[in-house]
């Protein structure tokens, strides 16, 4: 059995692990960690004083001048929320609202939800060169955390390929990113599960063979709440201010690029039925997994 070689720590508000499978590629792991404090100081709505906190304080005020990876990153929010594939950067002031996955978790009023629509559009990301990022309307709020997990495995890449890592594993909390070969198996292809919604975490419910990809999850069983015998998950619709409704337990994409895992993984949870040959248009697409509220499994490749 080949030897692995890991790291566990808690960073963008959940595990990461990194594995590699030489003894010599462990030295990776120290500025692998330290890149992602840098990239959660920039794109954290959770840490005051991060470049998006900043924007967000001064909406409808001025523009803040910001780094190249926010203003990278902000830009493609912005080209992506207005696709409407269900991605919405401008959705924080929902996201907080009803603050699902922390303990006060609740329903807004249908009044209080009213109003939170009014603060949700990404037409009004304002974006000038160089790296002046603004919200056009007061008490607007960026939320990049759709795409920001993506954004960071895809620089962790850059980063291992640039050390010589030639084979790892880079998890960001389930937002997994298979580098090189696989050296556990003869057919040098990777094995990916693909969480069973109906069981703890890590217990899979199909196991598919790819070559070096992301694999990227959107599903509605980890964080959520019930409320007056009402059920509530995470993943919000900018269009209504409530939680999708979807026949959908979860999605996952897998990509050539993991940002693109996170925007295909939201668009097909919202639009399941998006034909393959629309998806085989997206150069970075490779195949995708839905698994149905009634116990249903469809592949897409």
């Amino acid at each position: 059995m080949m030897k692995k070689y890991q790291t566990h720590f808690k960073a963008l508000g959940t595990k990461i692990t990194l594995t590699v499978f030489s003894s010599f590629d462990q030295q990776v792991f120290a500025p692998s960690k330290q890149l992602i404090d840098y990239y959660e100081k920039l794109f954290s709505i959770y840490l005051p004083d991060s470049e998006i906190s900043r924007i967000n304080k001064t909406a409808g005020q001025k523009m803040i001048k910001v780094s190249t990876p926010t203003f990278d990153l902000v830009t493609l929010a912005k080209k992506i929320s207005l696709k409407s594939w269900g991605f919405n950067a401008t959705i924080g002031p929902l996201v907080k609202e009803w603050n699902i996955g922390f303990y006060n978790a609740h329903r807004p009023s249908q009044v209080k939800i009213d109003q939170l629509l009014h603060q949700i559009d990404p037409q009004k990301i304002i974006i000038k060169k160089p790296n002046l990022i603004g919200l056009q309307q007061n008490k607007m709020q960026l939320d990049l955390g759709g795409i920001a997990k993506g954004y960071i495995a895809d620089r962790l890449k850059d980063l291992w390929h640039a050390w010589g890592i030639k084979t790892g594993i880079i998890n960001l909390g389930g937002n997994l990113l298979t580098i090189g070969n696989s050296p556990l198996h003869a057919d040098r292809k990777w094995r990916i599960g693909i969480q069973d919604p109906w069981n703890p975490r890590g217990k899979a419910l199909r196991v598919v063979r790819m070559p070096a990809c992301s694999a990227v999850t959107s599903g509605i069983y980890e964080r959520n709440f019930t409320e007056n015998h009402h059920f509530y998950h995470h993943i919000l619709d900018s269009r209504t201010g409530y939680p999708l409704k979807t026949p959908l337990m979860g999605v996952t994409v897998f990509t050539d690029q993991s940002v693109w895992g996170e925007i295909e993984s939201t668009r097909l949870f919202f639009y399941p039925e998006t034909a393959i040959d629309e998806l085989k248009k997206d150069r970075h697409f490779m195949a995708a997994v839905f698994v149905y509220q009634n116990h249903e499994i469809q592949i897409l490749k």
